[in-house]
């Protein structure tokens, strides 16, 4: 099991009053590196790579003033802004899909526009950070960002894959999702430990027990995101 390292400062960041204040903020670390930050911010660094799980992504939350903490709520909720950090490689790749939020298996929401999940998709800043396995996470480098507001299209499609989801909670069929179901949002286990495990009604209505699972944006959706943001690509 892996350890989340829980980062503590001293020094306090105000939340962004508006997305130009955001987007100062955001010029002035692009560049930078996560030591730059864990030195500014006057932190510990994570004991090993086992505690080091999240951590990129706390300290983009602090020294961006994010506060939502673990709400359903977007990252920036006076902004109606999700944050998420997204790792690329050397050449500007995704290395894996984007986490968006826990799905519910015993009930599932049938209404796509009030679902957590659309909280969070709708309005998201993306923060590019370029890493690879043989690099110390203290050397990873913030290359970019992008604010990505969903199109009519996106959420469209966005809400196919929700509809197709919550259909098979909704009829019993929790334990058959699979990660290969979905054009843009995905469903696969999210838990500390392959032994967690969380209630669903089968589809004779009795409770049974798989592993939690959450959306994700598939990788193919942050790479066609990649190539638009870097290589102006569509």
């Amino acid at each position: 099991m892996q350890l989340k390292h829980k980062i503590s400062s001293n020094i306090k960041i105000k939340k962004p009053q508006n997305l130009l204040e955001l987007k100062e903020r955001l010029v002035k670390i692009k560049g930078a590196k996560i030591g730059d930050l864990v030195e500014l911010l006057e932190i510990e660094k994570p004991k090993s790579s086992v505690h080091a799980k999240g951590f990129v992504g706390q300290i983009i939350e602090y020294i961006l003033g994010a506060h939502a903490k673990n709400q359903a709520l977007p990252d920036f909720t006076d902004l109606d802004l999700e944050l998420k950090t997204m790792p690329v490689d050397d050449n500007l790749n995704p290395l894996e899909s984007t986490f968006l939020c826990h799905a519910n298996l015993k009930n599932a929401d049938i209404n796509f526009y009030t679902s957590t999940l659309y909280k969070k998709l709708r309005f998201i800043l993306f923060v590019f950070i370029k890493t690879n396995k043989n690099i110390d996470i203290l050397d990873r480098e913030i290359v970019g960002f992008y604010f990505y507001k969903a199109s009519d299209k996106d959420l469209k499609i966005f809400k196919q894959d929700f509809d197709e989801l919550n259909e098979l909670i909704a009829n019993g069929f929790a334990n058959n999702i699979s990660a290969k179901l979905g054009t843009y949002i995905q469903m696969r286990p999210k838990c500390a430990t392959g032994r967690d495990l969380t209630e669903y009604y089968d589809e004779n209505g009795m409770i049974k027990y798989t592993r939690p699972r959450g959306f994700y944006l598939r990788r193919s959706f942050n790479k066609a995101l990649c190539q638009k943001v870097f290589f102006n690509k569509e």
